[in-house]
């Protein structure tokens, strides 16, 4: 009898261990799936990016692409996506091996200001066929599925035409100029023909004595001096961005004595060349808004639409407009 109660006693308490042993194991499962239902939940909250867009500059020295990353850097964040800035330095086998990296590693975007379209044309069809998304800001690349491109010539024109409106008003329409191009970036090459075309047409009677490259402060300030020096009747000088004009008005301002109706104007309406503008005696004319900051979301918010709902080529519109020293001044 005590041998069957023994064994009753002993198979109840497997039994019970079974039991809890089951039991232990469910709520280990439960709390595994718990713990996973809690990252997850945490990662949507706290907007952790689930894309990468790169933005492949010229130059990051030009305000005008930090300006551009800018707005871009700020309407990815909105999205929830990772940015990085590679800066090509005007180099065009920098920018392309750049690009080719990104490709490499599998961003899901690469936004590019390109030096040479021809260039990169190979490169941004192989980011396509991985199913990267690109687009071109300020100049135009062919095969990229969004264009962000500016209107380069018009640009140059609405620069030139700022500049004879001087002369016509200030100078008798005698004006003398000096164009700071950037002859050495292929898709800048029309901005300098604007620029010159502008001048031209609209006020006949001027001369443009030279056309040189700069595509920095320092340059501008150097072939500013260099061609003065040469041609000391020169009295307006136009750039093709803010970054360049700057160095020319240094070079300017230095000048034992400047005519009152000296000329400077640039393009970009940066920061930087408004407070030049509002120095006193500043000769430091006007500029021509790009408005950049809006062109980066934009472009990232269409490469993002493009991922995620559309899948269609498409072109973000640039706008520019004349800015002159008396509104800027006035403000």
């Amino acid at each position: 009898m005590k041998k069957r109660i023994l064994s009753l006693v002993l198979v109840l308490s497997l039994a019970l261990l079974g039991g809890c042993g089951n039991s232990a194991q469910d709520s280990s499962n439960t709390g595994e799936g718990t713990q996973e239902a809690e990252e997850t939940e945490t990662t949507e909250e706290s907007g952790e990016a689930t894309m990468e867009f790169v933005y492949v500059t010229q130059d990051s020295a030009n305000p005008y692409f930090i300006e551009v990353y800018n707005g871009f850097e700020t309407k990815c964040q909105e999205l929830g996506i990772t940015t990085q800035l590679l800066d090509s330095k005007y180099d065009v086998a920098t920018q392309v091996s750049f690009v080719e990296d990104a490709v490499q590693r599998g961003v899901d975007g690469i936004m590019i200001s390109p030096l040479d379209e021809n260039a990169l044309k190979t490169v941004v069809d192989q980011a396509k066929e991985k199913g990267i998304v690109v687009s071109a800001e300020a100049q135009p690349i062919s095969n990229a599925q969004i264009d962000g491109s500016l209107d380069e010539y018009g640009i140059g024109y609405a620069i030139g035409s700022a500049a004879a409106e001087w002369i016509n008003t200030e100078q008798d329409g005698q004006g003398k100029a000096l164009i700071l191009a950037q002859d050495d970036v292929e898709a800048v090459i029309r901005r300098g023909d604007g620029i010159q075309d502008g001048i031209m047409d609209n006020a006949p009677d001027a001369e443009v004595v030279a056309r040189q490259n700069a595509s920095s402060t320092d340059l501008g300030m150097k072939v500013t001096e260099s061609v003065l020096l040469a041609q000391p009747d020169v009295n307006v000088i136009c750039a093709c961005d803010d970054y360049t004009a700057i160095g020319a008005y240094e070079a300017v301002s230095a000048m034992p004595e400047i005519a009152e109706n000296f000329y400077i104007g640039g393009c970009d309406a940066t920061d930087e060349g408004k407070e030049k503008m509002k120095e006193e005696g500043s000769v430091y004319r006007s500029s021509c808004n790009l408005f950049p900051y809006e062109a980066g979301e934009d472009l990232a918010e269409a490469m993002y639409k493009y991922l995620t709902e559309t899948q269609e080529d498409a072109v973000v519109e640039r706008r520019y407009e004349p800015v002159w020293q008396r509104d800027v001044v006035a403000e």
